[in-house]
C-alpha cells in the first residue's frame, strides 16, 4: 500500500491558494472498539500522526472533535485546532488527549466545521472520519444539500470507519452532494489510505491535472475456489481492453446474495494487483467483487467458496473465582482472535477478561470472573467475535484470611499476614470503617513479594478495616477490624532563636514514613512548610528558622496528608550583623573585610557593583571563615557593595558601601 508520504509529496498546488480543511474526528463511545485488538481511537491517532510527519507546508489544517467531553451530549462539538499553518507536534498531542465518550452527532458536526472555515466566503473542505450513524436527529443529506447552495466551494470528504455497507450508505450524501470522495476504511491500512486520498484530492483538485476519462471496463479477477473462513488471501485483477481503474476502487468480499453497490471486507485496488482480502468469518458460498470508486458498480465477480475453520480449549474444569487459568487452545490465531472466560449464560460476542492468541503457542492465561458459578471458556474471533469454541468450567469461591495488630496508631506502617487467590491487580488496604465497598486507600499489591504486606493505616483515629480487595471486579474477598489511636507528639526547642539559624529541636511521636518537623511564620498556612528535617534522622535534630524576625511555630507535620500533630512557639529575632572595610580599594584588588554575624550555614559576603541586582554574586568568602578575611575586588571602578547574603534564600542581610578606584596598574 502506498504510504502517507507517497500520496503527498506528489501534490501540487495552485499558485496564490493556499488550501484549508479541517478534519472532524469521531470522539464518540463506539471508538473504543477495536478492530485486531486495538481501539479504533488508536488507530485513528496513529494515522493521524503518520498523516501529519508528510503533511505538505502549505496546507492550512485545522481539527474538530465531538463526543470527547460529556455523555449523551448533541451539542459536544468543539474546535480544537482552528485551521492553520499546522504545528505538528501540538496537532498529535492534541489528537492523543481526546478520550472517546459522548454521542454522534456527525451532521451538526460537518456544518460547525464548515462555519468555522467561513465555507460561504472561502474555498473550503471538511474531512469527516466516523464510526457511528447520525444519532442526534439530524438529517445528514439535507444538510450536504443546504452546505452545497450556500458555500462558495465547499467540499466534504467522508471517511467510513468500520461501517457496514448499509450504515455507511447512509451518510454517503455528505460527500456526493458536495462533491466530494466517500471512502469506506476497516481498518489501519485502509484509514490511513482513504485519509490519504482525501488529503491528496484537497492539496491537487481534479480539475487542476490533466486525467483521462476512467473506462469503467470488465475486470478479470482471480483467486482460489476455496479459502478458509476468516483468512487472509490475494486477489489478482486485470482489465480487459484499454480500461483502467479508480483510485479510489477497490476489491470486496461479500455473501453470495448480497445486493449490488453494497460492499463487506475489503482492499482498495490503487497499488495494483494483487490485493489481499480477509475472509468473511462463517463458512458459505460467497462472492469476489471489483467495484468501481466512483459508481459502486460492479466490473468484476468471482465466486468463492468459505470453508469453516476450527478450534478448541480446554482447562481445568474448576478453577477459583478470579483466579489465572491456563487454557490450553488450538486455533487460526487470526490478527485479534481472543480466548475469554464469561458465565455460562452470557450473549454471544461478549466478553471478560481475556488473552489474545499468538501463532506459533498453544496456551494462554486467562483471569476467571470475580464471581463464582458456572462458567465457559471462549475462542472468540477477532474479526466479528464469533464463537469458534467453549468449553465448561466451575468457578467456586474465592477465599481469604487476614491478620494484623489489633490496634497502631494513625499514619503508621501495619504489617499485614495475609492469603488470597493473589490474581492479578489484588490488593490490601487499610480504611475506615464507613468507607463505601469498592473505595481504598494505602494499598499493597497482594503479590508473594509483599508478605507480610507493608500498608500505611488512615490518619483518621477510630474504627477500621483492613480489606483484601479483588483487583477485577474490586470486591472485598475478607475484612479483619484494626482500631486507630491518636498519635503522641511532644516538641521541645529553645523560646528564642535567631534568625536563619538552626534550630536544636527535640520530639517524640509516631516517626511515620515521610513525618517532618518545620519552623514556619506562625500565620502561614495548615499543610505549608518552610524548611524542615524528616523524624526518621532521631529524636534529636536541627533545622533552620526562617530569616524574618516575628512569632514563629514548630510543627511536626505528617507525612501521610501534611496534617500539623503538634505545634509549639518559637520567637525568631532579626540578626546583628555588622561589616567593617576600607572605604576605597583599588580595582582587582583584595580587600580585608571584618565581621560580626551568625555565620549560620552557607552565609557569605561578597563585594558588588552597586547596580547588581539583588541575590546575585561575585567572588565571596563564607561567613564561618576566620574574620577579617580578604575578598577580591570587582574588575571595574566605581561605587559598590560589601554584602552579608543568607545562604537560605540569598537575601541581602546587611550591606556597606565601598569605593572601587581603577586600578594602579592600568596607569
Amino acid at each position: 500500500m502506498k504510504t502517507l508520504f507517497t500520496l503527498l509529496a506528489t501534490a501540487t498546488f495552485s499558485l496564490g491558494d493556499t488550501p484549508q480543511a479541517i478534519i472532524v474526528l469521531d470522539a464518540s463511545g463506539s471508538m473504543w472498539g477495536q478492530i485486531e485488538g486495538k481501539a479504533k481511537i488508536e488507530i485513528a491517532r496513529d494515522v493521524i500522526a503518520e498523516l501529519l510527519a508528510d503533511l505538505p507546508s502549505d496546507l492550512e489544517l485545522g481539527l474538530v472533535a465531538y463526543g470527547h467531553r460529556r455523555e449523551g451530549d448533541c451539542d459536544d462539538i468543539e474546535l480544537l485546532i482552528p485551521p492553520g499553518k499546522v504545528d505538528r507536534a501540538k496537532f498529535q498531542d492534541t489528537v492523543n488527549n481526546i478520550v472517546p465518550k459522548g454521542k454522534t452527532p456527525l451532521t451538526a458536526s460537518v456544518e460547525f466545521a464548515a462555519r468555522a472555515l467561513n465555507f460561504a466566503e472561502e474555498k473550503s473542505s471538511v474531512i469527516l472520519v466516523t464510526d457511528g450513524l447520525e444519532n442526534c436527529d439530524r438529517d445528514p443529506c439535507a444538510t450536504a444539500k443546504m452546505l452545497e447552495e450556500q458555500g462558495i466551494d465547499f467540499t466534504a470528504h467522508v471517511v467510513a470507519f468500520d461501517l457496514t455497507a448499509k450504515d455507511a450508505l447512509t451518510v454517503e450524501c455528505l460527500a456526493t452532494e458536495t462533491g466530494g470522495q466517500f471512502l469506506p476504511a476497516g481498518d489501519a491500512a485502509s484509514l490511513a489510505t482513504a485519509i490519504g486520498m482525501a488529503v491528496d484530492t484537497i492539496v491537487t483538485p481534479e480539475e487542476e491535472v490533466e486525467v483521462e476519462p476512467i473506462l469503467e471496463n470488465p475486470v478479470t479477477l482471480t483467486a482460489p475456489d476455496t479459502v478458509a473462513a476468516g483468512a487472509r488471501f490475494e486477489v489478482g485483477f486485470a482489465f480487459e481492453g484499454e480500461g483502467q481503474g479508480h483510485e479510489r476502487d477497490f476489491i470486496t468480499i461479500v455473501p453470495l446474495d448480497t445486493e449490488e453497490r453494497l460492499w463487506d471486507n475489503y482492499s482498495y485496488t490503487r497499488d495494483g494487483s494483487p490485493v489481499e482480502i480477509t475472509a468473511l468469518p462463517d463458512p458459505q458460498k460467497a462472492e469476489i467483487r471489483y467495484l468501481s470508486g466512483q459508481t459502486r458498480k460492479t466490473l468484476g465477480r468471482r465466486p468463492i467458496e468459505l470453508t469453516a475453520v476450527t478450534a478448541t480449549v480446554s482447562a481445568a474444569t474448576e478453577a477459583t473465582a478470579a483466579s489465572q487459568v491456563e487454557i490450553t487452545w488450538t486455533g487460526p490465531a487470526y490478527p485479534g482472535d481472543f480466548i475469554t472466560i464469561v458465565s455460562k449464560d452470557a450473549e454471544e460476542k461478549t466478553w471478560a477478561k481475556y488473552a489474545y492468541v499468538k501463532p506459533g503457542e498453544s496456551v494462554v492465561k486467562v483471569a476467571g470472573l470475580p464471581t463464582a458459578g458456572p462458567c465457559e471458556i471462549r475462542y472468540l474471533l477477532g474479526q466479528d467475535r464469533t464463537t469458534l469454541a467453549r468449553a465448561d468450567i466451575l468457578l467456586t469461591e474465592a477465599a481469604a484470611t487476614l491478620s494484623a495488630p489489633e490496634s497502631v496508631v494513625v499514619g503508621s506502617t501495619v504489617p499485614v499476614e495475609w492469603t488470597g487467590p493473589m490474581t492479578p491487580g489484588d490488593f490490601i488496604t487499610i480504611v475506615t470503617k464507613d468507607t463505601p465497598e469498592k473505595k481504598w486507600a494505602k494499598y499493597a499489591y497482594a503479590d508473594e513479594k509483599n508478605q507480610p504486606a507493608q500498608i500505611q493505616a488512615p490518619m483518621t483515629p477510630g474504627a477500621a478495616e483492613i480489606r483484601y480487595i479483588v483487583g477485577q471486579g474490586r470486591e472485598t474477598l475478607a475484612r479483619v477490624d484494626i482500631e486507630l489511636t491518636e498519635a503522641t507528639v511532644t516538641l521541645s526547642a529553645p523560646e528564642t532563636i535567631v534568625a536563619g539559624s538552626d534550630v536544636q529541636i527535640e520530639w517524640t511521636g509516631p516517626n511515620n514514613a515521610g513525618d517532618f518537623i518545620t519552623v514556619v511564620p506562625k500565620d502561614l498556612p495548615e499543610k505549608k512548610w518552610a524548611k524542615y528535617a524528616y523524624t526518621d534522622i532521631g529524636s534529636r535534630l536541627k533545622v533552620a528558622a526562617p530569616l524574618d524576625a516575628g512569632e514563629a511555630e514548630i510543627r511536626y507535620i505528617a507525612g501521610q496528608d501534611r496534617d500539623t500533630l503538634a505545634r509549639i512557639p518559637i520567637t525568631i529575632e532579626a540578626p546583628t550583623i555588622v561589616l567593617t572595610a576600607a572605604a576605597s580599594a583599588e580595582a582587582g584588588s583584595k580587600v580585608n573585610v571584618e565581621w560580626t554575624a551568625p555565620n549560620n550555614q552557607g552565609d557569605f559576603i561578597t563585594i558588588v557593583p552597586k547596580s547588581t541586582p539583588e541575590k546575585k554574586w561575585l567572588k565571596y568568602v563564607y561567613a564561618n571563615a576566620e574574620s577579617p578575611a580578604g575578598i577580591e575586588v570587582p574588575d571595574e571602578a566605581g561605587e559598590a557593595e560589601i554584602r552579608y547574603i543568607a545562604a537560605q534564600d540569598r537575601r541581602t542581610l546587611a550591606r556597606v558601601p565601598i569605593t572601587i578606584t581603577p586600578s594602579s596598574k592600568e596607569e
